[in-house]
């Protein structure tokens, strides 16, 4: 009637309501066991990664890298669904996909070494494992948060996408188009430092060794979009070092979109 499971009714009759509520208490805190897996035997479902448990996770060896890549993906997913929520803004759905290599990469780059990035076209984030894995040989210290960072920016490209930030481009002359392309990047690198500090990690564009990992990965100038698609992020002209951590500033200071305007966007000198 008051709808407690069978197998719990002998504990409460032995040691009364609180006898039972104290009793998970103390289960929970001296042995990390959930309580109802205890009195019932029913075993829960263990809850899914943040992007702090899967960093810790894969250095403690119990996770793999794809753990890291979803947890960025569910967080800043969910981020920006909620900020655009409150916002009253349509906000819509972007896919993340994972690939073997550079070979299955959608939007017309299967082959680029682009690694991370992400297609207006589809709305798909696409992460390169194998870049990925590569990252992380040559940072072991630091790829996997370059990674995360990396996914996380992507996310940024698909709010400016989103909001409309790169609709006026191609009716840019050649001459200024630069100046409005590195804007851009400094951009989605607030949006990227916004998710970061959602997500508890460190300030990561004060650390010069983690800064060296994402620019080992490149900005992804080299590469060429096929005719048939449009525009890819990753290939606009790249913000400088100090234009890009001035951005990644504004929105780890105040995490939100509102931080991240152009106009609050002064390249330095």
């Amino acid at each position: 009637m008051l709808g407690i499971p069978d197998s719990v009714m002998p504990h409460v009759r032995r040691f009364g309501f609180s006898g039972v509520i104290a009793l998970g208490v103390v289960v929970v805190m001296i042995f990390g066991i959930n309580p109802v897996t205890l009195l019932t035997g029913q075993v829960a479902e263990p809850l899914p990664y943040t992007t702090l448990t899967a960093l810790d996770a894969i250095a403690a060896g119990e996770a793999q890298p794809d753990a890291l890549v979803g947890a960025v993906s569910r967080e800043a997913n969910g981020f920006w669904e909620r900020a655009f929520r409150s916002a009253a803004v349509y906000y819509p759905p972007v896919t993340l996909k994972t690939v073997a290599s550079s070979d299955e990469l959608g939007c017309g780059m299967a082959g680029s070494s682009v690694g991370t990035f992400y297609c207006p076209d589809d709305k798909t984030i696409y992460v390169d494992m194998a870049r990925y894995a590569d990252l992380v040989s040559a940072f072991p210290a630091e790829g996997h948060k370059a990674e995360g960072y990396l996914v996380g920016l992507a996310y940024g490209q698909h709010v400016q996408a989103a909001l409309g930030e790169f609709d006026d481009l191609a009716g840019l002359e050649q001459a200024g188009r630069p100046d409005r392309e590195r804007a851009l990047g400094a951009q989605a690198a607030c949006y990227a430092g916004a998710w970061t500090k959602w997500a508890g990690l460190e300030e990561l564009l004060d650390y010069p060794a983690i800064v060296a990992a994402i620019d080992s990965v490149g900005p992804g100038v080299d590469v060429t979009p096929s005719p048939s698609h449009g525009l890819i992020p990753r290939a606009l002209t790249a913000p400088s070092p100090a234009f890009r951590k001035l951005g990644f500033d504004l929105g780890y200071a105040i995490p939100a979109a509102g931080s991240c305007r152009l106009e609050k966007l002064d390249e330095p000198a």
